[in-house]
């Protein structure tokens, strides 16, 4: 075969490749989002008067060597949901997406955690090689679907992933078929998910990402369900950033208006922000915080009276600490609050929260690389830590 063929047969492949990702992309429609949904569900005094915490293993008697990622929220019918991966070790081969549920007020505990999907599910479905699965991010849609969007890797490290969905209208006991989530015609790979999605008034949502390949840096996925969640389509738009933060969390405290919080790859080891004022579509060059991270995963949440809650690594060059800070300013200013934990050689991280329907909040993170711990609490459990501290 001469040069001229090769070529040839080079454009042909590429075109052959690139053909749905740009119907994909030419049915995206590029009409403006609605604004944030951005005020949290409100709380009555008397839940908040009453202090309250609860520390539990979501996997007291773990399946696997392995876990990390937890993610969590909350299903159509008031039950929690939360997930992870698992395996030999990170990267392994043998690592699976696992599952647990119990409903949300009781003492019960979490269901046995089952797998939703590996390797080798991932690449029947997908029609692809899969050589291991890895974050994963569940959460329930304004139409009451459980969505589940999880990392697949089919060669190399994390700069080898992409992004894939499967939903659920029956509260996670049956699944769909994954779909590989398409962002490019042609290199489509090294996106991955850590935090939640932000929701707009219209229903539909956009969630944070990032990108590992020929640089770091955080983007937006937007998803448009369309009518009744026919049509769903993809797009993404690149975040503020540089190459030295990635994994946003994304907190709306207005209409238009919000914040996103990195984790920062820098040596200055600070937790980094930025503003936008117009629901996500732009964002400010970022700035640092006072608050200290040594390149963990972090995530913010929005409360019922307007503050943030963050869970991060409070410390310069280890995991062994997880703790929690508050803001009433939208993220400009920050109070130390609690020390969730803190034990020398260990390792506490990649806090995910989530706010319930009757006010409480959740946060799961992995506890030593063995379990997946949640705590449940309040406002007014938070504000206990806060005069405890002064």
């Amino acid at each position: 075969m001469n040069k001229h063929s090769v070529i040839i047969l080079i454009i042909v492949t590429l075109l052959l490749h690139a053909w749905p990702a740009w119907r994909h992309f030419s049915q995206f429609s590029r009409e403006p989002y609605s604004t944030f949904r951005a005020n949290p569900l409100s709380v009555v005094n008397e839940e908040k008067a009453r202090p309250s915490m609860l520390k539990e293993f979501i996997n007291p008697e773990s399946v696997s060597d392995m876990v990390h990622v937890s993610s969590i929220c909350e299903l159509a019918d008031g039950r929690l949901a939360s997930v992870w991966y698992g395996g030999t070790r990170e990267g392994s081969k043998d690592t699976a997406v696992f599952i647990s549920i119990r409903d949300a007020d009781s003492r019960e505990p979490w269901s046995r955690p089952r797998v939703i999907i590996d390797r080798k599910s991932a690449s029947e479905e997908l029609k692809r090689y899969v050589k291991k699965v890895g974050n994963a991010v569940i959460f329930t849609d304004s139409e009451g679907r459980l969505w589940l969007v999880y990392v697949t890797i089919a060669i190399g490290g994390w700069s080898g992933s992409s992004l894939n969905v499967k939903m659920s209208n029956d509260g996670g006991d049956s699944w769909s078929t994954s779909e590989r989530i398409t962002l490019s015609p042609f290199f489509n790979v090294s996106e991955l998910v850590k935090n939640n999605p932000v929701f707009f008034e219209n229903g539909d949502f956009a969630i944070p990402i990032y990108h590992e390949c020929f640089g770091r840096f955080p983007e937006m996925l937007w998803v448009r369900t369309g009518n009744n969640g026919s049509g769903i389509s993809f797009r993404k738009t690149r975040m503020a950033g540089g190459r030295r933060l990635i994994q946003p969390s994304v907190v709306a405290c207005d209409s238009y208006s919000g914040r996103a919080f990195y984790r920062n790859l820098a040596s200055d080891r600070k937790v980094a922000f930025s503003t936008t004022d117009n629901a996500g579509s732009t964002w400010s060059e970022p700035e640092n915080l006072r608050l200290r991270n040594p390149d963990s995963g972090i995530n913010a949440l929005l409360l019922s009276d307007g503050r943030i809650l963050m869970a991060f690594n409070d410390s310069s060059n280890s995991r062994e600490s997880l703790s929690l800070a508050i803001s009433d300013d939208c993220g400009s200013s920050w109070e130390n609050v609690s020390t969730i934990e803190n034990e020398e050689g260990q390792e506490f991280s990649y806090p995910y929260m989530i706010l319930g329907r009757n006010g409480t909040i959740h946060l799961v993170y992995t506890w030593k690389r063995r379990h997946i711990r949640h705590l449940a609490f309040n406002d007014a459990w938070i504000d206990i830590q806060k005069g405890v501290r002064k």
